[in-house]
């Protein structure tokens, strides 16, 4: 159901326990393998990565809460037609960004996206 499964659970906090789960899940697993003390000291000796990762992952869960909002507030037809769009402009901006040659199969490829 749009509210959690039936278990009265908003969106956000449907995100922060599945997150919390899979935190758990990976840090036992790392802990485990001993891979954890390689992130620890990789972090340590480059702290702008772990800034990077740290942003990557705020705009991914903010995109995941926008996505998830959308969907309650419009419909999934409406998220699918919007992520397709999404897809459409990025390519779009690549050719802008990063100029190549348009070739006919791309414009194929583009509708073919496009269509579904």
């Amino acid at each position: 159901s749009a509210n959690g499964g039936g278990l009265g659970l908003t969106a956000a906090e449907l995100m922060v326990n599945l997150n919390a789960v899979v935190v758990i899940g990976l840090l036992t697993y790392m802990l485990l393998t001993g891979s954890l003390f390689e992130v620890i000291n990789t972090s340590i000796e480059s702290p702008l990565l772990l800034g990077y990762l740290t942003l990557i992952g705020v705009g991914l869960s903010t995109a995941v809460l926008a996505y998830t909002q959308l969907i309650k507030s419009a419909s999934s037809v409406v998220a699918v037609a919007v992520g397709t769009l999404r897809k459409v402009a990025t390519v779009v901006l690549s050719y802008i960004v990063f100029p190549k040659p348009l070739l006919p199969i791309h414009i194929w490829s583009g509708m073919l996206v496009l269509a579904g």
